[in-house]
Order: C-alpha cells, then structure tokens, then sequence
C-alpha cells in the first residue's frame, strides 16, 4: 500500500514539474505609436482625475428651463425691433432730403480785338457755375438751399423756406426768402436744363441775376399757374446785401400747361429810387416789366420731338448795378428758339433774340463805332450730345450783330463755346 501512495505522488509531482517547465509564449507588447489606454480613475480616488482638455466642450452645469429660453428670445425679439424702428426713421429722414447739383466747365474762345472797339478777344477756360443744392421736403413743408462755388468766390444763391398750405396737397405754397423771380419762362429756368449756355441779351439785361429777397404765393389748379410775390426790386446783384429803401416790387406769372403747349403772362410794377442828372434830389422811378412767353412741344419728324419757344419782354429801369446805369429808360426785346432732338441723346437748335437798349431811340454812331444804345440781334446755333443722364456736352456759337448806321461797324465779338455740364 504504502508503495502504491508513494508512487502516486511521485507521478503527480512529475506532471507538476513537467507542466512548470513548459516555456510560456511571451506577451504582445503596445507600438509605441499607439496610445494608451485611459485607465478609468478610481471612484475612491477624485484627486487623481486627470485635467480636462483644453478645446473639451464645457458642459452646463444646469440647463435653462424653456420658460427661460422663450423670455431670452423675446428680448433679443424687442431688440432687433427696436433697432428696426430706429433704421426705418434714419431712412425716413434720409428720403426726405435731396442733394443735387452741377457743374459747367467751359472753353470760349472769341473773335481776335477788334480794331475799331478795342474789345473783345479772348481763349480761356473757365468754371460758369459749380451749384450744390440741398432740399428737405415734408408734408408741410419744404426747406431749400443752393451756393454757387466759382473762382470769384462762393455766393449764395437761394434760401427759401416753404410752407405748403394745410389741404391743398401742396399746390398752394407760401415761400419766403431768397429766390428766383416768378417772371417769363427763360429767367427762372434751369440753367442745368438750358439748351444755350447762356440766356438770351433782353433777360439778362431785364432779369439781372435771376432772383431777389422777398415773399411769394405759388398755386396750381388743374393746368393753371399762379405766382406772385412782393420783392425788394433791385436782385442780388444789385451791389447791396441790404434793401436801401421802403419801396417794395409787385411781380407775378400766370400760366397753363397743356403739355404739348404751355406759356403766360408777366407783370412787375415797382420804384427805384434814383437821381438823373437832372434831378436836385432822389425820387422814385418807375420800374415795371410785361411779358410773353409761349412754349410749344411737337412730335412730327421720326428722329425725334421738335420744341418751339418764344417770349417778349420790355421794361423801364434796369441794369446790372444798382439798377441806376438805365434809370427810367424803356427797353425791349424777344427771343425765338427751335430745338429738334435726333434720337434720345442728342439735338440741335436755333436761337435769334433782339435786344432794344433804349426805345424809340434811333440807332446812331460816332465816326466808325456804333452807338450804346444800338439795337444787338444775336443768332446762334447750339449741338448736345448726352453722355447718359449726368453728363451733357454742348458747343455753342453766336454771332452778335449790332445795328450801325452810315461808316460805323458791327464789332468783331462772334462766341464760340464749348461746355461740358456734369450733374448729380
């Protein structure tokens, strides 16, 4: 028995050992390249986690609650709306003003001096006129500004306040200021829409500078115009910023526009007080214009529509300077202007004015010169071109020709110009 225990443990002690001395396979060992692990911390252990990591999403601790999110929404909602009523007053404000303006820019060139005058001859560049204009307009009313920039200086040229009668839908206005006269048609047109570049002899002798200090009414009823107002007389030009007398100048227009025709008459009636060589003191002169003026608009020819203007203008008292150089002396004088339009950018015209300096008075001369107070004719012919809707070239020239009588001749003074108008 005790051989048979004994051999027993000698054989399992055998396989134990046989199975100790069995060569293990070795164990895979991690590429340095990959990374190891994480090893989860221990619940016991919190000191140990390891940092979070930089570009890691932060994690609320708490979330809002909807009621929280729909009040965060709706102040971001009353925000933007009020930043919406904000823009939409800043853009109301900005539709109500307009700023425009123009530029011409000009070449002349006329006739060498003449032998006889003395005068005239020139080739220059100059700038005519350089306007910037701005204009806010409301429901009731209507604020206007307008300088002139040229190399004499900067000279104001309108300032009117406008205020537009309540239930009229602004076709009756009342404007106090500065502004043009409301005579004829040629004086208180555009000079930015005038087909010459300058206006005619009669209305710049008779309308000096276009405008004046004073109170006017506009109306329109259906195609009627009204505008009258009470002025000081003398215009800007007159030499003085200041009216020097008490004496007031009655000056209106009444019109129609029936499109393809429209016109009107003028009237002015007031005193300038003056003395002539004749007189020991100052008395009060009369000063008065009438007018004429017809424009008409016809579409007979295929290259493009046809406008025919004309206009009459006399008047006693006028001038440049104080309105004194012509005191009490009558003049007269009228205008004819054709325009035909070929195609949509550009025309051509035709322009014959008069001029009477001084009527009733024969046309007189003193050896080879003509008299002052000749009568001037002036004939001129205009070309434009359209460079789009900012941009106008026009070339002018006009030949002057003065009334002469036996030796006395007309004056070398033909004026050719070339001006370029760009707008905005």
């Amino acid at each position: 028995m005790r051989s048979l225990l004994a051999a027993l443990s000698l054989l399992i002690s055998g396989a134990a050992l046989a199975q100790d001395a069995t060569p293990q396979p070795p164990l895979p060992s991690p590429a340095a390249s990959e990374p190891r692990e994480a090893v989860e911390p221990s619940a016991t252990t919190p000191q140990e986690r390891p940092p979070p990591r930089a570009n890691a999403p932060s994690v609320p601790e708490a979330s809002p609650s909807i009621d929280e999110r729909l009040t965060a929404d709706e102040h971001r909602v009353e925000a933007l709306e009020e930043q919406n009523t904000e823009t939409k007053n800043d853009l109301s404000a900005l539709k109500k003003l307009r700023i425009s303006g123009y530029i011409q820019a000009r070449y002349q060139y006329q006739e060498p001096l003449d032998e006889i005058t003395g005068a005239g001859g020139f080739s220059r560049f100059t700038i005519r006129r350089s306007r910037l204009k701005a204009t806010y307009t409301t429901d009731l009313a209507q604020a206007m500004i307008q300088i002139d920039a040229s190399p004499t200086g900067v000279a104001l040229r309108d300032a009117e306040a406008t205020l537009f009668i309540p239930g009229t839908k602004q076709q009756l206005s009342l404007t106090v200021g500065q502004m043009k006269w409301p005579f004829g048609y040629e004086g208180p047109q555009s000079s930015s829409d005038r087909e010459f570049p300058e206006r005619t002899r009669v209305t710049r002798n008779l309308l000096p500078s276009e405008r004046d200090r004073g109170a006017k009414v506009n109306g329109r009823y259906k195609f009627l115009r009204l505008a009258v107002g009470m002025f000081d007389g003398a215009g800007i030009d007159s030499g003085t910023t200041q009216d020097n007398d008490k004496e007031k100048d009655l000056i209106g227009h009444v019109g129609f526009d029936l499109k393809w025709i429209a016109g009107g008459v003028s009237g002015w009636y007031g005193h300038a007080l003056g003395k002539l060589p004749t007189d020991t003191f100052r008395r009060a002169y009369d000063r008065s214009r009438v007018g004429v003026d017809l424009q008409t608009y016809f579409d007979l020819l295929p290259v493009g529509g046809t406008s025919l203007k004309g206009e009459f203008l006399a008047g006693r008292t006028y001038g440049a300077a104080n309105n004194a150089t012509h005191l009490d002396v009558p003049a007269h004088g009228w205008y004819l202007l054709l325009v035909q339009n070929i195609g949509l950018n550009d025309a051509v015209g035709f322009r014959y004015d008069s001029f009477d300096p001084h009527n009733g008075q024969p046309d007189d001369g003193t050896l080879e010169l003509p008299g002052a107070d000749n009568t001037v004719d002036t004939v001129g012919f205009v070309v434009q071109h359209h460079f789009g809707e900012n941009l106008k070239m026009t070339a002018s020239y006009e030949l002057p020709i003065t009334h002469v009588i036996a030796q006395a001749q007309d004056p070398h003074d033909n004026l050719f110009t070339l001006q370029m108008q760009a707008r905005f």
